[in-house]
């Protein structure tokens, strides 16, 4: 190889080595969404709940308190934005809505 050529690609190695930082500082944090809140459309009946709802800590432990009917076997109670939903607990299926009470 000669000195021309090795130049040649030393340049063109440190050229792109130099765009890639700038590539990367161009790449914007996407805009964090907390965990299992749906925010882009409104969950009805027959939709599958983000995961989190399927998980015990969700519960509505004083849905009684809330006059919520008993929840079916496998499934919990859990507020979803405005609205409480009756959450299967092995598929994460929404099998009732309740609007909240204010």
């Amino acid at each position: 190889m000669n000195s021309k050529s090795l130049i040649a690609a030393l340049a063109i190695a440190a050229g792109v080595a130099g765009i890639s930082p700038i590539v990367q500082a161009d790449d914007l944090p996407q805009k964090t969404v907390q965990p299992g809140v749906n925010n882009s459309r409104q969950l009805v009946m027959g939709d599958r709940a983000p995961d989190v709802y399927q998980r015990s800590e969700k519960a509505l432990a004083n849905w009684k308190q809330k006059g919520l009917k008993a929840p079916k076997a496998q499934a919990q109670w859990v507020q979803i934005n405005d609205k409480y939903m009756m959450v299967m607990i092995t598929n994460g299926t929404i099998v009732d809505i309740t609007p909240v009470e204010r």
